[in-house]
């Protein structure tokens, strides 16, 4: 049977294309990278490649966006498992701190400071902080919708609390106060127990 070429080899290739620059950009961050080398490690023609991917910042912006998916996506995963709200804070405390060392984020961090960016890339960027402080945004909601939380403003609320969450990790590594993963899940451990005794209704 000849098999026919058509969306789905186009959807396949453009997954290993994705595949093979989140590695690349693992490996060597944002600037490094180039796309010649995606061509090789995805076995692609340049064509291919600029035909899913017209730019570099466009591959990169993308690879980013499809790992923040994957993040919540496991987050869902796992927090439609855990029944109560407090446990379902400390959760997603390990769930950040399982993340810290992402290689992607400091790709990402690299990628936002390397130069002046369009409007559509400042909106993409603002938008990835957005849909990773989605599954706070909907704890903080939750909580303060069940009285288990005193009320304020949510706005607020995500900011100092994703603040917290993203911050954690990054202070203790350049202070040099984790020695290994369990150092940073106590640290987690403790900064949720803290944020909960100061929102949490009495």
């Amino acid at each position: 049977m000849v098999r026919i070429k058509g969306r789905s080899d186009g959807e396949e290739t453009k997954k290993r294309i994705v595949q093979k620059a989140a590695q690349l950009f693992v490996q060597k961050g944002y600037g490094a990278v180039t796309m010649n080398e995606v061509c090789s490690a995805a076995k692609v023609s340049k064509g291919s490649l600029y035909h899913h991917f017209p730019s570099k910042d466009e591959l990169f912006l993308y690879v980013v966006e499809d790992d923040t998916e994957q993040w919540l996506s496991q987050w869902a995963e796992k927090s439609s498992r855990i029944s109560g709200l407090e446990e379902r804070f400390y959760a997603l405390g390990e769930h950040y701190a399982n993340d810290f060392q992402n290689p992607l984020i400091r790709a990402l961090e690299e990628y936002a400071r390397s130069r002046p960016h369009s409007d559509e890339v400042h909106q993409r960027l603002a938008q990835l902080c957005e849909s990773a402080s989605e599954a706070c945004r909907n704890l903080l909601q939750e909580g303060m919708d069940t009285g288990y939380l005193i009320k304020g403003n949510l706005d607020n609320y995500v900011i100092i609390v994703s603040g917290l969450l993203e911050g954690v990790a990054r202070v203790s590594e350049i202070m040099a106060a984790a020695k290994a993963p369990e150092d940073i899940m106590q640290y987690y451990r403790e900064a949720i127990g803290l944020l909960l005794q100061g929102i949490r209704a009495r």
